[in-house]
C-alpha cells in the first residue's frame, strides 16, 4: 500500500520589509509610466574630424598634387638645368676663348713678319691650325664642364623638391596629430555626457534597485513551499535509489541529521525525512555536488537527487 505524505514549509520576511515587498511592485509602475529610463540618447555621439584635422588633410592632398611644383632653387639653376649655356654659349667663356686666340694670333703673326714670311702661304696655314686647335680644345673642354653643370643642376633641383616636399608632408602630418588629439577630447567629452544622461535617466530604477537588494540580501529568500511524497512499502525503491534511480538526497527535506563517518571521500549520515519517523542512512545531496556534480541532479520540484551508483556508496533504511 502506498502512503502520502505533503508537508508545506512557510517563510516571511521581516517585518521592516514588509513595506518595500508591498510597494516595490506600485513604485516601479509609477517610474515606467513616468517615463523615466530606457530612453534614447538624443545628442551627437560621434565628434567627427574637427578643423584643424580637416585643414592637415587638406594640406597633404595639396602638397602632393603640387609634388612637381617649382621652388627658388629650381628657378634659379632652370637654366643651367634645361642645357640654355650649351645651346646659346656661355658668354664669359666666349669672351675668353676669343681674347687667347687673339693674343695666340698675334704671337704666329710676330714670328712670320721677323722672319720676312707674313702673309705666306705657310703663315696662313700656321695660323688656321693653331687657332682651331686652340679653339677646338677650349670647345671641347668647356662642353664636358656644362654637361657636367647641368647634371649637377638637376640633381641639386631634385634634392631641393624632395626637400621640400617632405618638410611640407612633416609639417601637415603634425597638424593632423595635433587636431586627432582635439578630436579624441572631444570625443570623450561626448561619450562622457551621453554616459551622464543615461545615468540621470535612469536614475530612479537605480535607486529602487539598490534598495531592494539591500532588503533581499537581508531578509532572505522566503514564501511557500508545498512537497507531496507518495511511497511504497520498499522506501529504498524510491527514496534510498536503486541501480539510475536518483534518490532523494536534499538536506532541506532532512531531519534529524547525524553525520556517522566517511565512504569514498564522502561524509555519510543517519536522518530521517521531515515529517517521517524511518531513519535512512546516506550522503547529502550537497556535499555530493562540490566533488562529484555529474552524480546529482536537480529534480522537477527544486530538490536535488543522488545517483548512488555513481558515488559507490549505498543508501539504507536503518530502523
Amino acid at each position: 500500500m502506498n502512503t502520502t505524505s505533503t508537508q508545506k514549509t512557510e517563510s516571511s520576511p521581516p517585518a521592516w520589509s514588509k513595506g518595500l515587498y508591498s510597494n516595490s511592485a506600485s513604485d516601479a509602475q509609477k517610474l515606467y509610466d513616468s517615463g523615466a529610463g530606457g530612453n534614447t540618447y538624443q545628442g551627437d555621439t560621434t565628434a567627427g574630424l574637427g578643423t584643424t584635422t580637416q585643414n592637415g588633410i587638406a594640406g597633404v592632398q595639396n602638397t602632393v598634387n603640387n609634388l612637381s611644383g617649382t621652388t627658388s632653387s629650381a628657378t634659379n639653376l632652370a637654366d643651367m638645368a634645361s642645357g640654355n649655356y650649351l645651346k646659346n654659349g656661355n658668354p664669359y667663356f666666349n669672351q675668353a676663348l676669343q681674347g687667347q686666340l687673339d693674343n695666340t694670333a698675334a704671337q704666329v703673326q710676330s714670328q712670320f713678319s721677323g722672319s720676312g714670311r707674313y702673309g705666306s702661304a705657310a703663315n696662313t696655314n700656321a695660323l688656321t691650325t693653331q687657332l682651331g686647335n686652340i679653339r677646338s680644345n677650349a670647345l671641347y673642354n668647356q662642353y664636358n664642364q656644362d654637361t657636367q653643370n647641368m647634371l649637377a643642376a638637376n640633381n641639386a633641383i631634385d634634392s631641393a623638391n624632395s626637400t621640400n616636399y617632405q618638410n611640407q608632408l612633416a609639417g601637415n602630418q603634425a597638424v593632423i596629430s595635433a587636431g586627432q588629439l582635439q578630436d579624441a577630447a572631444k570625443q570623450a567629452d561626448l561619450d562622457a555626457a551621453q554616459r551622464k544622461w543615461t545615468a540621470e535617466d535612469n536614475q530612479g530604477w537605480t535607486r529602487l534597485g539598490l534598495l531592494q537588494s539591500a532588503a533581499a540580501g537581508s531578509s532572505g529568500n522566503y514564501g511557500s513551499n508545498v512537497a507531496t511524497t507518495t511511497q511504497s512499502p520498499n522506501l529504498l525503491s524510491t527514496i534510498g535509489g536503486i541501480g539510475s534511480t536518483a534518490a532523494k538526497s536534499d538536506v532541506r527535506l532532512k531531519e534529524n541529521i547525524v553525520p556517522i563517518g566517511e565512504k569514498n571521500g564522502l561524509p555519510i549520515y543517519e536522518w530521517n525525512y521531515i515529517g517521517r519517523s524511518e531513519r535512512y542512512r546516506g550522503v547529502m545531496a550537497q556535499d555530493v555536488q562540490k566533488v562529484r556534480p555529474d552524480a546529482v541532479v536537480m529534480e522537477g520540484d527544486g530538490y536535488l537527487g543522488v545517483y548512488y551508483d555513481k558515488i559507490g556508496i549505498s543508501m539504507e533504511r536503518v530502523n
